[in-house]
């Protein structure tokens, strides 16, 4: 009578030794896989440069473990409910009306730092015009805005903040930088800012951001955080800062500037 555990007892006893000796070899065959994926990963992630973790092994490690965490509908608006318009959050900052982005939304990295797009990015042309408008804006506003390099990026962006003695409230920024209101990146044009409810539930409907996949999950960063597109041409470089300055006036909460 056929014995099919015999066989099998047989069988793997004889090669017992050879798995013991050779079980290094094989469990790195096993892990080629695994291996080229996490390389490909982290080379996506390498060359998109730097922001807001360690430029190294270590950072991506880092944002691979917040990923875990991230949302993926960041393009959803129900994460804000209903508004309120008697308070802040319910309020809108924004000066007029905002227009709908043409076209479809960009492809963002799967990355959560650095937060970046991969197309439709900014030319050359545009983000020296996008750096130079957004820089005048704590210029024009002194006594209540200043520029200085964004924490939430780890230095490597320029960014607005409220300015010390107009800082009243931390209902609204990340903790990471309490007093920072919007950045921009320098690499493929795109930016952040926070914003009221009601100013990023605009936002995203009108096809111009979205949330930052931490947002209201990770790192003290609030829902309303979110990833402004990069401009593509002049008009959509005035449409940006508008965006910024609405950013500012819910960070004064309320107070005006030019």
């Amino acid at each position: 009578m056929f014995d099919i555990n015999y066989y099998l007892s047989k069988y793997t006893s004889d090669y017992r030794p050879l798995l013991r000796q050779y079980r290094f070899p094989l469990l790195a065959v096993l892990a080629l896989p695994l291996l080229r994926e996490a390389y490909q990963d982290y080379c996506g992630w390498y060359n998109l440069g730097a922001g807001g973790v360690p430029h190294n092994v270590l950072g991506w490690g880092l944002q691979c473990m917040l990923r875990l965490v991230a949302s993926t509908d960041t393009r959803s608006t129900g994460c804000y409910g209903s508004v309120n318009d008697s308070d802040l959050d319910g309020q809108s900052f924004l000066d007029g009306t905002l227009p709908t982005r043409e076209g479809t939304a960009p492809e963002v990295a799967p990355f959560v730092a650095p937060h970046r797009q991969l197309t439709d990015t900014a030319s050359a042309e545009v983000k020296k015009t996008f750096r130079n408008a957004f820089q005048q804006i704590p210029a024009h506003n002194e006594s209540l805005l200043e520029s200085s390099p964004s924490l939430m990026e780890g230095g490597t962006s320029p960014a607005v903040f409220v300015s010390e003695p107009s800082f009243t409230t931390n209902h609204l920024h990340s903790k990471r930088s309490p007093r920072e209101v919007f950045h921009i990146h320098t690499s493929e044009g795109s930016s952040h800012g926070i914003f009221s409810k009601a100013d990023a539930k605009i936002i995203i409907e009108k096809g111009w951001g979205e949330r930052h996949g931490l947002g209201g999950r990770a790192m003290g960063i609030p829902n309303t955080y979110l990833m402004i597109y990069a401009p593509r041409n002049e008009n959509e470089v005035e449409i940006i800062c508008k965006l910024a300055k609405a950013a500012a006036r819910y960070g004064l909460e309320g107070k005006t500037i030019s």
